[in-house]
């Protein structure tokens, strides 16, 4: 199952139609795009129902991002739904992560920001339940992110660890399939990516053809 990464309501129904959508991962640049406060635009998303919604925290030291979480956490639990937590994985982010786990143990983290496997070992020794790898960006840093996300999977299933690995940052559908062969157990992508992955010139091509033929024969 995966994530659609994205804020825009209609392509997340457009997406959770397909049924292999497990949920939306946010961050306040795509929410930044929309038209609404972010806590009015993560009410629309939660009515439709998303399962699971992850929301990035804001803050440029530990207590404000951890006040930021409190709010997340209110939120969620006045609508009766888990929020789940994105974490940037500065080294700021492993105290944070401490707090929220001893907050509630049971908030989902998704450590955010990752362009390593040393940055990916840290956070999932601290707490991390999935971890999102930059893969396009860490492409772009001169990073071969498929190397990178091996080292991260085997760390995690040699220590027994029950993190997962959550690719994201793609500009072609070629490197999500890339991604998961090299271990991530999910990914997270716009819409667009999706439809690159399924929708190939030849395929559409040939689907047509059979349209055509089975019209032609009543």
């Amino acid at each position: 199952m995966m994530f659609i990464d994205t804020a825009n309501i209609n392509e997340i129904k457009e997406a959770l139609k397909t049924g292999i959508i497990k949920g939306v991962t946010t961050n306040p640049t795509i929410l930044r795009k929309g038209n609404k406060p972010r806590f009015n635009q993560l009410d629309d998303i939660l009515e439709l129902g998303p399962g699971m919604l992850f929301v990035q925290v804001v803050g440029r030291d530990t207590e404000e991002l951890y006040a930021d979480y409190l709010k997340l956490y209110d939120y969620g639990i006045s609508k009766g739904k888990a929020i789940g937590i994105k974490t940037p994985m500065s080294f700021m982010g492993l105290e944070l992560v401490r707090r929220i786990k001893e907050h509630d143990p049971e908030t989902v983290i998704l450590g955010t920001a990752i362009y390593s496997a040393d940055q990916a070992i840290l956070s999932s020794i601290a707490g991390c339940d999935y971890l999102a790898p930059y893969v396009n960006r860490m492409k772009n840093c001169g990073l071969n992110p498929y190397d990178e996300i091996s080292r991260m999977r085997s760390f995690i299933d040699e220590r027994g660890l029950t993190t997962k690995i959550l690719a994201a940052s793609f500009k072609e559908a070629s490197q999500v399939t890339d991604a998961l062969n090299a271990g991530a157990h999910t990914c997270t992508a716009p819409l667009s990516i999706f439809k690159l992955m399924m929708d190939k010139d030849a395929a559409l091509s040939a689907i047509e053809v059979f349209n055509c033929d089975g019209e032609s024969i009543g």
